[in-house]
């Protein structure tokens, strides 16, 4: 498809959907991004077409929604989802309140940070967790906000099931690569009968953009990937010295994994620079673990915390040194492999106009 030069994805005097963008952090010997990746709004509006909206997304487990009418609700990208348990299987819909109770997007709602606001169910708005079945009945908020008088004219999505984990796709056919991921659990040992319980969940928040947070949690020398299924797993050590796997599912989850158990780690960005972790732990003693997969978890984003810090500033003010210099060199195989994985996504987003509309059946 021709690039399409009037879409928007500009930034800095960047064409941010160019593959000449990505050129230089996808070359033999890459650098990182361009700082535009981690500190531009617009950016994160080409991500949302290009990542968001057609990849598989975590949003959590089966334990969460344990109960027929059970609802899980998870915004993705700018778009406000949710997941309902029925007596046949998972319901993937759009909620209702798109927007909340307002007639268009307030500006405050449009600089790529999730605000905080009583329409939980809105794109904009920060989550709330799982709802229970008895919070959604005739007259409570939730219900209209979520589900609406007619949940069944709702625009549906797609659902999937890995493991205990469930996700979501936002696009028309998108294809579920399950004997890869069949692949991708035998080469973590991440779930199965000798990791039987869950913790319960935590919510844990960083200051770096998603992507440098997820790269720094699944750091590690890679062992095996797959790129057509979007995949990488990393030999690793603990911060007490123990061997684990780390595994990155593009774009949203990461597993950290040894003999006893395994942190699970659906990421969701809530500013341009910040990072919801949702964290559980599987494994035969999970509540005793979670304490410390935490202190994992925290000390590897605090190296995501730095990298954003140090690569949002180049080649600004903030680091008057840097203007005019190329990008640092990047030194990780698993950041490398991220680079190469965001500017395909890039390349392959219908970024011109099509036929179909997005997020509707397609024509008979």
């Amino acid at each position: 498809m021709e690039h399409r030069p009037d879409l928007g994805y500009f930034d800095e005097g960047q064409d941010l959907a160019a593959p000449a963008f990505f050129a230089e952090a996808t070359a033999g010997a890459p650098r990182t991004l361009p700082p535009a990746a981690v500190r531009s709004l617009a950016f994160t509006r080409l991500e949302d077409e290009a990542v968001w909206t057609r990849d598989w997304i975590c949003v959590g487990a089966h334990e969460a929604i344990p109960q027929v009418g059970d609802l899980l609700p998870f915004t993705v990208g700018t778009h406000g989802v949710h997941v309902q348990r029925t007596a046949t299987g998972l319901a993937a819909r759009f909620n209702k309140a798109q927007h909340g109770g307002c007639r268009v997007v307030p500006l405050q709602c449009q600089t790529g940070a999730k605000t905080k606001c009583s329409f939980t169910s809105c794109g904009y708005s920060r989550d709330r967790g799982a709802i229970p079945a008895q919070a959604l009945g005739d007259g409570a908020p939730e219900m209209h906000q979520y589900l609406g008088l007619r949940p069944e004219r709702l625009l549906t999505a797609q659902a999937r099931s890995w493991g205990p984990l469930i996700f979501v796709n936002l696009d028309i056919a998108p294809v579920w690569a399950e004997a890869s991921l069949q692949r991708l659990n035998r080469e973590t040992g991440a779930f199965g009968n000798h990791k039987p319980h869950r913790s319960d969940e935590i919510w844990l928040e960083f200051n770096a953009n998603w992507k440098l947070a997820a790269a720094a949690l699944a750091a590690g020398r890679p062992v095996a990937r797959d790129d057509e299924a979007g995949w990488i797993v990393s030999e690793t050590e603990t911060r007490d010295g123990g061997p684990a796997r780390a595994a990155w599912l593009f774009p949203n989850l990461v597993l950290l994994s040894d003999e006893t158990g395994t942190a699970v780690v659906a990421l969701q960005p809530t500013a341009i620079g910040r990072t919801l972790c949702r964290v559980s732990v599987y494994g035969a003693d999970p509540a005793g673990a979670l304490d410390r997969w935490r202190s994992e978890i925290a000390a590897r984003a605090a190296e995501g915390e730095a990298e954003h810090l140090a690569l949002s500033r180049f080649g600004s003010t903030h680091r008057p040194e840097t203007i005019g210099l190329p990008a640092p060199r990047q030194t990780s195989p698993v950041a490398a492999w991220m680079q190469a994985t965001l500017a395909a996504r890039v390349a392959r987003a219908p970024l011109g106009p099509v036929d179909q509309p997005l997020f509707q059946n397609p024509k008979g």
